[in-house]
């Protein structure tokens, strides 16, 4: 439907979340598609968001298939047996093809471009052109549920995604030519180069109704202003 006629008051609320930590992680290792499992301080971490978002209504979660993130979504959903689950192979990184399992001094972590060109790496465009599709398309199943109150999903996703859709969204300069800014920032969102693994962005659409879903998807086109409101993002002293 190109202009909705649902009356709501609700908002859609979208919880962003990452992964705790890995072994990579702590050896410096590009992961990329590489299907790394948490340690004992990652499933801890696990643990911390969990009680987090304790208290926290949740409708609906979309998640990368890695084990990582399985595992660090397992007690968020352990004890809502009524929350639906939709892993999504388009929630992973970027593919990094041959530089999976090699060191980040392989790449400019600063340049989200640098490992273009390398084989079976996955160019940064096509990147942000899948989150840009499967946000699309989670917009366009979540947002007409939204009745007289608030609906809130969370997607779980790796940190390079969350920092790429939320700046392909402002269309920043590291993102900007994929579309016009769509969101704005809230101030409690501080602009980092990758969400902690006990950190809980939050983006906010507050009037669902006015978003164009076409085909069942947002259709990008069509957006009008800044639907989008970034209300959490990072931590104020890793901001860039």
């Amino acid at each position: 439907m190109s202009e909705s006629s649902r009356t709501s008051a609700g908002q859609l609320h979208i919880l962003f979340v990452r992964h705790g930590e890995t072994q990579d992680n702590i050896d410096r290792i590009l992961q990329g598609h590489r299907d790394t499992s948490l340690t004992d301080k990652g499933l801890g971490e696990a643990q911390v968001l969990a009680e987090k978002l304790r208290t926290q209504q949740i409708d609906a979660i979309y998640y990368s298939p890695l084990i990582r993130i399985v595992q660090t979504i397992e007690p968020i959903v352990s004890d809502r047996p009524q929350v639906k689950k939709y892993p999504d192979a388009a929630l992973k990184g970027q593919a990094l093809g041959s530089l999976e399992g090699g060191s980040y001094d392989l790449v400019d972590m600063r340049n989200p471009r640098d490992a273009d060109g390398q084989p079976g790496v996955e160019l940064f465009e096509d990147f942000v052109r899948r989150l840009k599709r499967v946000f699309a398309q989670i917009i366009g199943i979540e947002a007409p549920q939204v009745g007289q109150q608030d609906r809130t999903v969370v997607i779980a996703t790796h940190g390079v995604g969350i920092t790429s859709l939320f700046k392909c969204l402002e269309s920043s300069p590291s993102c900007d030519g994929f579309n016009p800014r769509l969101a704005t920032r809230g101030p409690h969102a501080f602009e980092v180069r990758w969400t902690d693994s006990d950190d809980v962005a939050r983006l906010v659409v507050t009037d669902p109704t006015k978003l164009p879903i076409n085909g069942g998807q947002l259709d990008y086109s069509s957006v009008s202003g800044q639907p989008f409101v970034i209300k959490r993002w990072g931590k104020r002293e890793k901001a860039i």
